[in-house]
């Protein structure tokens, strides 16, 4: 804590301008605050909400079709998903891993040929 005493008259003139600046910014950060409020849709929901064209992207299986033919080799869950995203793929889901997890042990497409490696079950189709 500063003991006032200690201070000269410069000093405290120092602090009370820049009290008055601490105040004002105060207030305009106030304003912002109170305007950006009066917005119904805030940058979060609406960017959340956006949406890719379905015919824009391949659907779920035929990108995995699409990698693990590529690569030619079995490939773990966490290697799919890698090459989706390098390859530009626009994941819907909030958690990408878990809708590939759900997919690679349900759709009949694919094989599970070591544990956790995968294949397509007919490349050929």
């Amino acid at each position: 804590m500063i003991n006032l005493s200690e201070l000269n008259a410069k000093d405290i003139q120092k602090i009370l301008k820049l009290r008055q600046k601490i105040e004002v910014i105060e207030q305009e950060m106030a304003k912002i605050i109170k305007n950006a409020e009066k917005h119904t849709t805030p940058l979060s929901v609406a960017v959340r909400h956006m949406r890719i064209p379905r015919n824009s992207q391949p659907s779920l299986r035929e990108m995995i079709t699409g990698v693990l033919t590529k690569a030619g080799k079995p490939l773990s869950v966490a290697e799919i998903y890698e090459a989706s995203v390098a390859s530009g793929y626009h994941w819907r889901s909030r958690e990408p891993m878990n809708a590939l997890n759900v997919k690679m042990y349900t759709d009949e497409t694919f094989k599970k040929v070591a544990p956790g490696r995968f294949v397509v079950r007919n490349p050929a189709q």
